[in-house]
């Protein structure tokens, strides 16, 4: 599966109505956006796009490496769902490290990258930190489970 920026997630990030308005543990406070007029007509150009069924929230700014480190520390000391990818760390445009060995993983961001928005990020990942947040986003919370019950393994589908 490729990986996209979370911007390009931001968009399916609207789904999730029932996130709590918390924040992540040393990072900003999660700022939210409620998209209200449910029933509203679809625009006309582009056709088919605007309308919504619901009123929703959305975060008003992309996840930031920082706040995607400070979830890689709270769930990831073993990594089994392979939420770090080595790309975040060896590419320019990543913007978080590991250290350590399974078990004992730790994460940190490069310099000047902590409130850049993250990268190298896939659905399954996201997925998992929308669950994480939604239980909590402690280190007991669980990713699995929440607004999206994951069934596929870390092999990612």
């Amino acid at each position: 599966m490729p990986y996209f920026s979370w911007k390009a997630f931001s968009l399916w990030l609207a789904a999730l109505a029932c996130l709590p308005l918390g924040s992540i543990a040393n990072a900003e406070p999660l700022q939210w956006v409620t998209v209200g007029d449910p029933g509203n007509t679809a625009d006309t150009a582009p056709a088919g796009y605007g309308a919504v069924a619901t009123s929703f929230q959305i975060m008003k700014y992309e996840l930031t490496n920082q706040q995607y480190t400070d979830f890689l520390n709270s769930v990831a000391r073993t990594d089994t769902y392979s939420l770090y990818t080595t790309s975040m760390g060896s590419n320019a445009h990543g913007g978080i490290t590991r250290s350590g060995s399974s078990g004992s993983y730790s994460y940190s961001t490069k310099t000047n990258m902590g409130a850049k928005p993250v990268n190298y990020v896939c659905w399954f990942d996201a997925a998992r930190v929308c669950n994480w947040l939604m239980n909590g986003a402690t280190s007991s919370s669980g990713t699995e489970t929440g607004s999206y019950t994951l069934v596929v393994g870390p092999d990612r589908g």
